[in-house]
C-alpha cells in the first residue's frame, strides 16, 4: 500500500451523482445516501476481533479508503472505521461523502450471545453487490482473526475498473453517440398531467404475487426478454392512459460486471441511463415486448454516458421528470458466516427517497416469489393511489397475456 494519496477519475455512476449534486445540492452527498443492512448474529462475538476485521477490510480495498470530491476519487493510504456501539441499531446511519472511509459499522448487544450488526456504505462507493460481498468478506476476515483460513486477496481494485470503463467509453464513443442521437433526437419523455395538489409520497409494499411473478417471468422467457424488460413492458402499458406529450418513458440501472475480476469487486459497477421505451399499445403484446427488449439491449451496449452527458449530447432532446425503474436480482445472502457464528440479514435498504426526479419504482423478488417494491413520487402529478392502481393493472395484463 502506498504512503501517499492516489487520485482516480470518477466512474460514470459517480460522475452522474456529482453532476446532479451540483444541480440539487445535498441530494447525493447526504449522509443518509447509503446502502445498508442489519445482520443478526446469534453466538459469542468478540467486538475487538470484529474491529480488527473491519480495519483489515478497509486496508484491502481502495474504495473503502476513498473520499469523493467534485471531479475525482481520492484514495488515502490508510483509514479506519471505529465500530459504534449503540443501544439500538438502525438501517439508516449517516456516512459522509468526504469522510476518510465511506463505511460505517454499528453494533447493538442484546445479550452476551446475541448482537445486531448494522453495515452502511455511502452509495457513491457502493452497489448491492458491494454490500453483500463486503459483508461476506468481513465474516471471512473475522474468522481468519480467530485462526481460520487466510482470505484470498481482492480480485481487483475499483480504480482498475474505472480505467477499464474509460477505455470502453473511448473505444465505442462514435457508435454510442450515433445510436443515442437516433434514439433520443427530437423526442421527449411522456409525462403525467400536472397536479399541484398531488403530494410527495413513499411506500414499501408487495407489488406482485408469486403466481403473477411466475407468469411475468414465463412471458419474458417466451419472448427472449428479461424480468426487467417484461416488467417495463407491462408497466408502460399500464401507464399509457396516464401520460402524454412524448413517447419515451423510463430511466434504469445497468450493472456492468461483465468481466470475471469485477464480479465480487467492491465498488459501484453500474450506471443509470435513459431507457427510451417506445409508446405502448393499449395492452401487453408479444410484438411490444420484443421492441422493448431490443431497445434495452442497445441501451446496455451503448451505456457510455451519464444522464447529464446524454442531455448535453442531444441538443433537441426535451428532458422531463421521467420514471426510474429498477429490478434488483435476488442476491441477498441467506446467511453470512462469522467463523462459528452465522449471521442472518434482518433488513436492508437503500437511501431514504427524497429526490426531485419524478416517479421511482424500485423492485425485487423475494425467496417466496413475491415481488416487493420501494415506490416514491415527488408530487405534482402522480398520486400514490394511482401508482398502486398501476400495479393492479400490471397484474391484470399478466392474467390476460
Amino acid at each position: 500500500m502506498t504512503t501517499v494519496e492516489t487520485t482516480w477519475p470518477l466512474s460514470i455512476w459517480q460522475r452522474q451523482c456529482m453532476g446532479l449534486e451540483r444541480a440539487h445540492p445535498g441530494s447525493f452527498t447526504d449522509p443518509l445516501y447509503t446502502i445498508s443492512a442489519i445482520v443478526e448474529l446469534r453466538g459469542p462475538m468478540d467486538l475487538a476481533v470484529l474491529q480488527r476485521a473491519v480495519n483489515e477490510l478497509i486496508r484491502r480495498h481502495e474504495i473503502l479508503r476513498t473520499r469523493f470530491v467534485e471531479d475525482a476519487q481520492v484514495v488515502a493510504p490508510r483509514a479506519e472505521a471505529e465500530i459504534v456501539v449503540l443501544d439500538e441499531v438502525d438501517v439508516h446511519f449517516p456516512v459522509y461523502a468526504d469522510s476518510p472511509t465511506p463505511l460505517a459499522v454499528t453494533v447493538s448487544r442484546r445479550d452476551p450471545d446475541e448482537h445486531l450488526l448494522s453495515f452502511h456504505l455511502q452509495h457513491l462507493a457502493c452497489d448491492p453487490v458491494t454490500l453483500w460481498s463486503a459483508l461476506a468478506e468481513l465474516g471471512a476476515l473475522y474468522h481468519a482473526e480467530l485462526g481460520g483460513p487466510a482470505v484470498p486477496p481482492p480480485s481487483a481494485q475499483f480504480g482498475e475498473y474505472v480505467t477499464f470503463e474509460r477505455e470502453q467509453q473511448r473505444a465505442d464513443e462514435v457508435a454510442a453517440r450515433a445510436w443515442w442521437e437516433s434514439a433520443l433526437g427530437g423526442k421527449a419523455f411522456a409525462r403525467v398531467a400536472a397536479d399541484d395538489d398531488a403530494p410527495p409520497f413513499e411506500y414499501r409494499d408487495d407489488l406482485l404475487s408469486a403466481e403473477e411473478f411466475t407468469t411475468l417471468a414465463k412471458f419474458g422467457r417466451a419472448h427472449r426478454g428479461t424480468v426487467l424488460t417484461t416488467l417495463a413492458t407491462a408497466l408502460a402499458c399500464a401507464m399509457g392512459p396516464h401520460v402524454s406529450g412524448g413517447d419515451l418513458l423510463f430511466s434504469t440501472i445497468f450493472r456492468k460486471r461483465d468481466r470475471p475480476q469485477w464480479q465480487r469487486m467492491l465498488g459501484p459497477c453500474f450506471a443509470v441511463t435513459l431507457f427510451p421505451v417506445p409508446a405502448p399499445p393499449g395492452r401487453l403484446t408479444s410484438d411490444y415486448s420484443r421492441a422493448v427488449r431490443d431497445v434495452l439491449l442497445r441501451c446496455q451496449r451503448y451505456n457510455r454516458f451519464d444522464l447529464l452527458e446524454l442531455h448535453a449530447l442531444i441538443p433537441d432532446f426535451v428532458p422531463a421528470l421521467n420514471h426510474f425503474i429498477e429490478f434488483l436480482p435476488a442476491d441477498r445472502p441467506t446467511g453470512i458466516a462469522f467463523g462459528p457464528v452465522t449471521g442472518h440479514v434482518v433488513t436492508a435498504a437503500g437511501p431514504p427517497t427524497d429526490t426531485p426526479f419524478g416517479l421511482d419504482l424500485r423492485t425485487r423478488d423475494t425467496p417466496t416469489g413475491v415481488v416487493v417494491g420501494h415506490i416514491s413520487g415527488c408530487g405534482g402529478g402522480w398520486r400514490e393511489s394511482t401508482v398502486r392502481q398501476l400495479w393492479r393493472d400490471v397484474a391484470a395484463q399478466l392474467r390476460d397475456a
